[in-house]
């Protein structure tokens, strides 16, 4: 190898490994809301607790959301099963989203699984790259069949990034 070949390889080996820093940087460094995140979601009102969750925000806006499917609301509501929420996110300001996903409900059993409606969950959302969290307020409206409100539940959504 020439003097001048070694320099053409060394230029591509060395291109090589920017382009490889930079999808490693793409990787792990700022991502924004993008990626898979596990959360606290606390009810102040009405104050009803704190239960974890599950969000993944997937590039080009679709959102699934996953918590327990067993749902012991307040009365005078029944228990109920909940399916993973799915829905939609935009950027609303710099590091600021919205979400909307939504449940269907179905009794438990021993009943035969009748709906009972759907939970359609709004978060308001900002992301803090310096501690790669997301942090902000909710607003749940759980609907009956025919799209009435049976009870509207605020509160915060703190959640941490899940990374390997």
């Amino acid at each position: 190898m020439n003097r001048k070949q070694l320099l053409a390889a060394g230029a591509a080996a060395g291109a090589a490994g920017l382009a490889g820093a930079g999808t490693a940087a793409a990787k792990t460094g700022d991502q924004g809301a993008v990626g898979s995140w596990f959360g606290t979601v606390t009810a102040t009102n009405p104050p009803l607790g704190s239960f974890a969750s599950i969000l993944s925000l997937l590039e080009g806006g679709v959102t699934i959301e996953s918590r327990r499917y067993y749902v012991v609301p307040p009365p005078p509501f029944p228990e109920l099963l909940e399916t993973t929420g799915h829905g939609a996110w935009t950027r609303t300001g710099n590091r600021e989203y919205e979400i909307f996903f939504r449940f269907l409900l179905q009794q438990p059993p021993p009943s035969a699984g009748a709906p009972i409606g759907t939970d359609n969950i709004r978060l308001f959302l900002a992301y803090d790259p310096a501690a790669d969290t997301l942090g902000g307020t909710f607003v749940s409206q759980v609907k009956d069949n025919a799209g009435n409100i049976l009870i509207q539940v605020e509160g915060t959504y703190t959640a941490e990034r899940i990374t390997v």
